[in-house]
């Protein structure tokens, strides 16, 4: 199964049309026609029910988008917890300062940015 077609249906399924999608993805609206189709050769189940007042998922088009539903969402926690990870602070810190400062300021805030940063 192809990920970008994916992508496209799940977007398409969420917007519910075509016309709606084409500015989410910025895609034209025949280019993501197309691999919707090309999608649903792929499976080869329909996906849609075409009506003149837009699109509705069949069955089949259910499953598939609320596992690709589960996914996409399981890979934006991932996505998140990455970044979440790269943008913590990590290392030795040494801190100098005046005496007064230290002892007034600085120290009792030492342990609030201790328990923030393991």
């Amino acid at each position: 199964m192809d990920w970008d077609k994916l992508k496209i249906f799940h977007a398409v399924a969420e917007a519910g049309s075509f016309t709606s999608a084409t500015v989410i993805l910025n895609l034209s609206q025949s280019a993501i026609s197309r691999q919707i189709q090309s999608l649903e050769q792929d499976l080869k189940v329909q996906l849609f029910e075409r009506h003149a007042r837009g699109l509705t998922l069949t069955e089949n088009g259910e499953y598939v988008f609320k596992t690709a539903h589960e996914v996409i969402s399981k890979l934006k926690e991932v996505e998140t917890s990455l970044g979440d990870q790269k943008n913590k602070p990590s290392g030795k810190i040494t801190i100098t300062t005046v005496r007064s400062f230290g002892t007034h300021w600085l120290t009792p805030r030492i342990q609030e940015f201790m328990t923030l940063n393991p």
